[in-house]
């Protein structure tokens, strides 16, 4: 169980240093997870309101109820990006940590603890310019600019599993930090290099409210989560210069989410999600703007019974389109993305090895100056009953004798 924890508590540090990439960091945080769970992202990042399986994708509380046995599950994604604009391109390599879950149940109760990147955005740029001054001295200017955004969220949740209607709900503890690196580095050494950085720590909680139910052959999800703001303290550094500013306040919006899974035959599942957040009620761009995600997802299970080993992996397919919370250009930013995912069963019981495949393309070069395209590869896995002691099949055991059958 030790090391458990402390495997958790290494997944969480790394956590805190890793990032996805976009090219408009700089504007506000391109990259979003939405919450769900790997399986989910191989079919477009639906399944919400799908209880036809074990489902991990915690945007709705309420999905914790299709686990009757504790799960443990975590994931990882890993990708490359590569952006440019009409006169270069530039590539960069993106990773994060996702979530990871614990679900225990306890008759129709449920009580979760989860943690999930929300937003994360990260961007290097330099620039070199050259300075002439009276005497007729020129010298090199070389301009290194850095942004680091991330946004994490760590709940508590407790779900019901009802026979009239699945619902959950649960206190979210939002956190975030904001970096803005600057330096200015000339080629003559009697000139002192120019250092600024603005930091921004911000915090706060929200609720989270989600209900579920399977209707026939569907099965329909809707959540939500109330706005918060984040408050907390802005620093300025310079070379010789690190003190406390002001205070910070980041601005978190509603979001409203809805699912809906059908199931017309036993191994083959639709899903179409749609997520709504109310960014334009919010001050932390210059130019906010309500962003919709709309996405369209099929699952092939398997064939289950089948021998062949290739039939028994299910397969998934998706679609899914997005605009941005901001605009560039006093445009809107879309992202269109198609996605693909695979399961493997594991060894112990009822645990699996999902893998899921999303490439994206981003913004427009006519339109925004810039444009990104690239892969997202994600991994995760769930099952793993820690809390269930397994079976001892090697303990000492009697073993019966043969009877005696010379007496007769």
């Amino acid at each position: 169980m030790i090391k458990r924890i402390i495997l958790i508590l290494l997944l969480l540090m790394l956590t805190m240093c890793m990032y996805a990439q976009s090219v408009f960091s700089f504007q506000g945080p391109a990259e979003m997870y939405y919450t769900r769970d790997v399986f989910s992202e191989g079919m477009g990042g639906t399944g919400s309101g799908d209880l036809f399986r074990r489902n991990t994708g915690l945007v709705n509380p309420s999905l914790s109820t299709t686990y009757n046995r504790t799960n443990f599950s975590t994931a990882f994604i890993m990708g490359h990006l590569t952006y440019k604009n009409k006169t270069s391109s530039f590539k960069d390599d993106q990773g994060y940590l996702p979530y990871f879950n614990l679900i225990i149940p306890i008759k129709q109760h449920r009580f979760v603890f989860h943690y999930n990147t929300i937003s994360t955005g990260k961007l290097n740029t330099e620039n070199s310019t050259e300075v002439s001054f009276d005497n007729n001295d020129t010298y090199e200017i070389l301009e290194e600019q850095k942004i680091d955004f991330s946004l994490y969220r760590a709940s508590v949740f407790y779900a019901n599993k009802n026979k009239v209607l699945n619902f959950g709900f649960g206190v979210s503890y939002l956190f975030g930090h904001r970096v803005h690196y600057h330096k200015q580095s000339y080629t003559e050494s009697q000139l002192s290099n120019a250092i600024f950085e603005q930091e921004s720590l911000f915090k706060n909680p929200t609720l989270n409210i989600g209900v579920s139910k399977i209707i026939n052959k569907f099965s329909v999800g809707i959540a939500g989560s109330l706005p918060a703001k984040l408050k907390g303290d802005h620093y300025y550094k310079t070379n010789t210069l690190n003190e406390k500013t002001g205070d910070f306040t980041y601005e978190y919006p509603a979001t409203l989410n809805f699912g809906l899974t059908f199931k017309p035959a036993e191994y083959l599942s639709l899903s179409t999600d749609i997520d709504y957040e109310n960014w334009k009620e919010t001050d932390n761009f210059d130019s906010p703007e309500n962003s919709a995600r709309v996405a369209f997802g099929i699952s092939w299970d398997s064939y289950k019974n089948d021998d062949n080993f290739l039939k028994n992996i299910p397969i998934r397919l998706g679609i899914s389109h997005r605009n941005l919370p901001f605009k560039v250009n006093n445009s809107s930013i879309n992202e269109l993305a198609y996605h693909f995912g695979i399961s493997f069963p594991l060894k112990q019981y009822d645990s699996y090895l999902d893998l899921g495949l999303k490439i994206y393309s981003r913004a427009d070069m006519n339109k925004h100056n810039y444009e990104e395209t690239g892969f997202l590869f994600s991994i995760g896995t769930q099952g793993f009953d820690f809390l269930r002691k397994p079976l001892d099949r090697k303990a000492p055991r009697d073993i019966p004798k043969p009877d005696n059958r010379s007496i007769f």
